[in-house]
């Protein structure tokens, strides 16, 4: 890989610095919202058992428990939700935006390496020549897929996890709005 940085042209050398960024981004992403969100989907959970059992409100760690504490009505509790929501959801649109141009970030890289090769060769080229030349231009494509794929499954990843919390928020307002 290092004497592929050495061959390659500065555009290639920016675009795989602009995709590492991308990667040291979706994993950071993932990493502190999965645990975000998995441990918010826990106290959820409990406080659905909780509800299940007999209790009068969910759990302090819910969601809800302001809007059951002071009694307040499911239209409330519904915005309640509809906040939940926003924060589950939070920073998907970035990893959605990486997974979706990540691609073509490493496209752009390589037209421009291929672009830079041919514009080097003179008169009499082989194959021999050529094909090297497009080989390191392709690296750059193939690092832009390597970045888009883990992009696109911690997207789908952190997507189920904000759907089960705001479930589990869903079903502890049916508990209460049924009890009312």
């Amino acid at each position: 890989m290092l004497a592929w940085f050495e061959s390659a042209g500065a555009v290639a050398v920016v675009v795989a610095a602009w995709l590492f960024l991308y990667s040291v981004m979706v994993v950071w992403i993932f990493l502190y919202r999965f645990f975000v969100l998995r441990g918010w989907l826990k106290r959820e959970n409990g406080s659905v058992q909780a509800l299940l059992s007999g209790a009068e409100r969910p759990n302090f760690d819910s969601s809800l428990y302001p809007c059951a504490r002071q009694s307040y009505g499911p239209q409330l509790m519904k915005a309640a939700l509809e906040s939940a929501t926003k924060d589950a959801t939070s920073m998907l649109t970035p990893l959605s935006a990486v997974a979706s141009t990540a691609p073509f970030v490493g496209l752009f890289g390589t037209i421009v390496s291929i672009l830079q090769a041919f514009a080097g060769f003179k008169e009499g080229v082989t194959l021999s020549i050529v094909a090297p030349a497009i080989s390191e231009a392709l690296v750059i494509t193939a690092m832009g897929i390597i970045v888009a794929i883990p992009a696109y499954w911690t997207h789908l990843l952190l997507k189920r996890k904000a759907y089960e919390v705001t479930n589990a928020i869903k079903v502890q307002i049916d508990i209460l709005v049924s009890r009312a």
